[in-house]
């Protein structure tokens, strides 16, 4: 009886340790999280064992902006160039631009490359200065996160129209000096035709006063009568 009871007390204070063993381990595995949130992206601190030193990391899930003003038309050349202000708040992964003719169905890839490291990215497509048509695109911008943002879409792209260029009225020189030499010559033959008007206003005023005397003519070559002096004059036009 009392080896019994000895061998139920040894059973029991086993199982006591045990039972505390393992709600110690199951302490200590068991670490609370907390998380924050802010404007530039998701954070998370998890506190380990009983220092609750926290440790952070910065998720980003920002996609990169892109502000593009569309050009509707522009005149035909040897390339069309297309202007876009990407920006992110990390690192870009690159800006592609994608575009076909009217007529294509499949898009073709350019890499946009900054101007001077800044924010401004440039594509110059190469074109056919005598083929007018219509250019389809848009552009797409990633970061280093795989965050991304589309400016246009391939179901509904944006549109530049190519026109034929406008070109300049070309004056002949010869032309206007022609039309200037006639200007010339017209205000010539008026001074020419006023002066003879005055001239003959002055012989037929001369014939008149010697119709006055009793001479059956004049010396101006006209008959001259009692009611007066008929007088002939022919002018000629000037060339």
């Amino acid at each position: 009886m009392v080896r019994s009871l000895k061998l139920l007390i040894i059973i029991c204070f086993s199982l006591a340790q045990l039972l505390v063993g393992s709600h110690s381990a199951i302490a200590q595995s068991e670490a609370p999280v907390s998380w924050e949130v802010n404007t530039s992206g998701l954070k998370y601190a998890q506190f380990q064992d009983d220092s609750f030193t926290p440790s952070f990391r910065t998720v980003d899930v920002a996609p990169p902006l892109i502000e593009h003003e569309v050009a509707s038309q522009a005149e035909s050349d040897i390339r069309q160039t297309f202007v876009a202000n990407v920006v992110d708040d990390g690192e870009l992964d690159s800006v592609v631009f994608f575009y076909r003719f009217a007529g294509e169905t499949i898009f073709t890839r350019y890499v946009m490359a900054p101007l001077s490291a800044s924010s401004t990215y440039i594509a110059q497509i190469p074109t056919d200065p005598k083929i007018f048509t219509t250019i389809e695109y848009y552009i797409q911008a990633r970061d280093l996160s795989g965050n991304r943002t589309v400016r246009g879409y391939t179901f509904s792209p944006l549109i530049r129209e190519i026109l034929p260029p406008k070109r300049p009225v070309v004056v002949n020189p010869q032309v206007l000096v022609g039309v200037d030499e006639k200007n010339k010559t017209s205000r010539v033959s008026k001074v020419l035709y006023a002066v003879g008007g005055v001239l003959l206003l002055g012989l037929i005023a001369g014939a008149s006063s010697s119709g006055g005397n009793d001479s059956p003519s004049s010396g101006i070559g006209g008959a001259c009568g009692p009611a007066g002096c008929l007088l002939s004059l022919t002018v000629n036009r000037p060339l």
